[in-house]
């Protein structure tokens, strides 16, 4: 009853303050409200545009569609859901340049076509364009057959990051739409191979001519022959304002969470310097009832502030957060490390005059460290993930972002145990400093 008393009290003097009602749900609201009203979140559409990209296109593919394929006007399941004269089209890479140079896509990227990559690589670095696309001379065959693979270069300007990313996934839009015919064509060739069936060019040929075919007719709003499915739990948003909204409400609540956590824990140092503490310590209360009674404080604050920003973003936003069991798994290794680290801060200053100081600037500078892949928009490379792991909030970070993005629990147990070590080991710090220090 002691533990319940002292986390009540702590309760009741965080929540009659404004400052913490500020940093705990006004101030990301606000950010987030802020950025709504950026990507023109206020506006009558609901809608908000981007910048144009320029590219330079290299189409070197050398490959030939199989003969008999359906030729049309309507190829509704291709991107952008724009029509091409398939009797006009010779392979895989000239229906992409011709996918990117149609009217679909007119307001986002402004195609200009080369002969030579290396023309296009410097029309890159001249700043002439923004980025170049390369694509090579086997990506027909990539397309179709079994053991072919290749490579689209994108080349763009590194300090560009939402271009880039636009045209990568109209890219990835094209290959998705004609995976199926790979897949296809592999696993008849392997079950046909496993029946006793010999399997010998002219097969495979036939093979791969039905999926392809099989492809185009589907394009042209045919029956397909392969599902494809999100996989269980996946919570992608098709409005692209909620996407982006939720990577930054989550980094807002990740990087004010923290701060959450360090002032709760501070009132160990005001109560010492008011004297209130010391007095505590004359009762026969255990110093590990009394700290464990602060540290339940700050865990139920910190569980108020994550469900009420949550809700709040679901509600008015339209954020999918993930699949329950996931995102309480998250919610839990971030509430969990935002009180360790508010204990271990708590423990290595000597009294508030310090705590200012060290708060504001360790939270603040590993928080932005590690929120970088938040500011990026998810365009890092893999050395500079490696390295928002340094501080804590990097993990929060990959917690939530696996939640968002569909990953079920199975994908969230090692960014919770990478949490748990931190908490661990924040903890034992935190509480053995303290003892010792009220011993």
């Amino acid at each position: 009853m002691k533990l319940f008393d002292m986390a009540w009290k702590d309760l009741r003097q965080s929540f009659r303050s404004m400052t913490a009602i500020m940093f705990m749900f006004v101030i990301p609201i606000l950010i987030t409200v802020l950025f709504w009203f950026m990507f023109g979140g206020g506006g009558d559409d609901n809608s908000f545009s981007l910048p144009q990209t320029s590219v330079a296109l290299v189409n070197l593919d050398e490959g030939q569609l199989p003969a008999g394929l359906p030729t049309g006007q309507n190829l509704t399941d291709l991107p952008g859901e724009q029509g091409f004269d398939l009797a006009q089209t010779s392979s895989m890479g000239n229906l992409l340049q011709q996918i990117l140079q149609g009217q679909a896509f007119a307001e986002l990227v402004a195609v200009s076509v080369m002969d030579d990559e290396t023309a296009a690589r410097s029309a890159v670095d001249n700043q002439e364009v923004n980025a170049a696309i390369i694509i090579p001379p086997n990506f027909t065959a990539a397309l179709m057959l079994p053991e072919e693979t290749a490579v689209i270069e994108l080349y763009h300007d590194p300090t560009l990051t939402l271009s880039p990313a636009i045209v990568e996934s109209l890219i990835q839009q094209f290959a998705d739409s004609f995976a199926f015919t790979k897949m296809g064509t592999v696993v008849t060739l392997e079950q046909l191979a496993e029946s006793g069936v010999a399997v010998d060019e002219p097969l495979m040929q036939e093979v791969i001519g039905v999926f392809t075919t099989a492809a185009f007719t589907q394009a042209q709003g045919g029956e397909s022959l392969v599902m494809v499915q999100a996989p269980p739990g996946s919570a992608a948003s098709d409005n692209p304002i909620s996407q982006i909204l939720g990577q930054i409400l989550a980094g807002m609540m990740i990087f004010f969470g923290f701060f959450t956590g360090a002032s709760a824990l501070q009132t160990i140092l005001v109560e010492e310097e008011n004297g209130t503490l010391p007095r505590l310590f004359t009762t026969p209360t255990p110093v590990a009832v009394i700290l464990g009674g602060k540290v339940l404080g700050t865990f139920i604050m910190l569980l108020v502030q994550v469900t009420v920003l949550m809700f709040f973003g679901r509600l008015v936003f339209g954020i999918r957060w993930g699949s329950l069991g996931p995102v309480i798994m998250a919610a839990a290794g971030f509430i969990l490390i935002s009180a360790a680290t508010g204990l271990f801060l708590a423990s290595i200053v000597k009294n508030t005059r310090q705590s200012g100081v060290i708060y504001g600037g360790v939270l603040t500078l590993t928080g932005m460290l590690g929120m970088i892949s938040i500011f990026t928009g998810g365009q890092t490379s893999p050395a500079l993930e490696a390295v928002t792991l340094v501080v804590p909030q990097g993990w929060a970070v990959r917690g939530l972002q696996t939640a968002m993005q569909g990953g079920g629990a199975a994908d969230m147990l090692p960014t919770l145990a990478g949490l748990l070590l931190w908490v661990v080991v924040f903890a034992a710090i935190g509480q053995y400093r303290l003892q010792r220090r009220f011993a």
